[in-house]
């Protein structure tokens, strides 16, 4: 069993390399382009939403006013 001075395993790994890379470009391009992954879109839907300060009637709540 040997693991450096193999051609096959050398060959085999730089696919696998060479896969990843490529995944990791289209990732990136679509994260560019303003594409969210399943999970960010999950998150930015869990996170409750901040309010615009004065746009409602219950924003100033507990601030101890009259």
């Amino acid at each position: 069993m040997s693991f450096w001075n193999n051609p096959a395993e050398d060959a085999i790994g730089q696919q696998y390399r060479d896969r990843r890379m490529a995944q990791a470009d289209t990732e990136r391009a679509a994260r560019l382009a303003g594409h969210k992954s399943l999970f960010r879109r999950l998150l930015q839907r869990l996170r409750p939403h901040r309010q615009e300060p004065g746009s409602d009637s219950h924003s100033s709540y507990g601030t101890g006013g009259p």
